[in-house]
């Protein structure tokens, strides 16, 4: 025969309340895990029990208990129930502390109140086999170890890498200003405006151009005192001088040989002028995939070829021409026989 506090016990497993008659209840409350930042230790999730006085009437859970268990009637198990609740408040009388295995210790304090120490049992089924452990608190490094500790474990930099960057600090500032002037000049100013680009000569395939090939238009100084009087002035027609851009003497004129003038007309629309006849050629060909009119009319003194655009008789004529044939081709210029 098991004695009545080890019924209690069982009962407590399956059950949040046991109730001893004439004694009180036993009462079990689900305790979540716990974290001891004292003493660095976790706790599992539990069922902790407390003891109620005011809860002594019989629901009879216990003595059913005892009656299966140890095959009895119920009588004689409720009988037994008395007798352990008869034997525990007459020895709490007498100021001595009973002690109800795995459940806990009932004893009376200075005002003959009845006080519960429970046990460290768990009674919960969930936390079975988890038990309290305890972990060494983390030592980590101060901010300011750390930084030290950093600075202590860089390698220093060698005197002479510092002057390598000093140096390469000095010519990045004085490289940087020259770039950005090199950029924006060319685009804030007309220097782009005067450049030849029918000298790029993109039909070219495996010959190079020679050093007479480099201004295509002949300058001022390059033209002789007789030249200039055949060079037209863009203002010489105000009819067409707001519509028509004026034209400079020193890219807009090409010199012919006298193989031109056997021509009969005297106004010429010049696109571009080549060292090499194939390019000439090539670039002729271009123009008439563009639905314009061009031939090859002869070589200037400096052996190019010039490619004109159209062949006119007034001027008139091929001014109006020469607005037309600007849309496509910018760098056209007026020539006169």
């Amino acid at each position: 025969m098991q004695p009545v506090e080890k019924h209690i016990s069982n009962l407590l497993y399956d059950h949040d309340c046991v109730i001893v008659p004439n004694l009180g209840g036993f009462v079990a409350n689900y305790a979540s895990a716990k974290i001891n930042s004292n003493n660095h230790t976790f706790q599992p999730p539990s069922k902790s029990i407390v003891f109620n006085k005011n809860i002594t009437s019989n629901d009879g859970l216990l003595a059913h208990h005892i009656a299966v268990s140890e095959n009895k009637n119920y009588p004689d198990a409720l009988n037994q129930v008395f007798v352990f609740s008869d034997n525990t408040n007459a020895a709490l009388k007498k100021g001595a502390k009973v002690k109800i295995d795995d459940v806990g210790t009932l004893f009376l304090d200075v005002e003959r109140n009845i006080q519960f120490e429970p046990s460290t049992t768990n009674f919960l089924l969930d936390a079975f086999g988890l038990n309290d452990f305890h972990s060494p608190a983390i030592k980590r490094d101060t901010i300011s170890k750390r930084i030290e500790k950093e600075f202590k474990d860089r390698e220093a930099i060698p005197a002479e890498r510092k002057k390598t960057n000093v140096k390469r600090l000095v010519a990045l500032t004085i490289a940087i200003p020259i770039i950005a002037a090199l950029i924006w000049v060319p685009l804030k100013t007309d220097f782009l405006k005067n450049v030849n680009y029918s000298n790029l000569n993109p039909f070219s395939k495996t010959e190079k151009a020679s050093k007479h090939e480099v201004n295509v238009y002949p300058t001022i100084t390059e033209l002789k005192k007789d030249t200039l009087k055949n060079i037209i002035p863009a203002n010489t027609e105000p009819a067409t001088a707001s519509l028509v851009e004026p034209v400079k003497a020193d890219t807009t004129e090409v010199v012919l040989n006298t193989q031109i003038n056997a021509s009969d007309f005297k106004f010429h629309v010049v696109a571009g002028c080549f060292k090499i006849q194939e390019n000439a050629t090539n670039f002729v060909q271009q123009l008439k995939e563009q639905n314009i009119n061009a031939t090859i009319i002869g070589q200037n003194k400096d052996g190019l070829f010039v490619v004109s655009c159209g062949d006119f008789a007034t001027r008139k004529q091929a001014t109006d021409e020469l607005q037309t044939i600007r849309q496509s081709q910018p760098n056209a210029w007026l020539y006169k026989n």
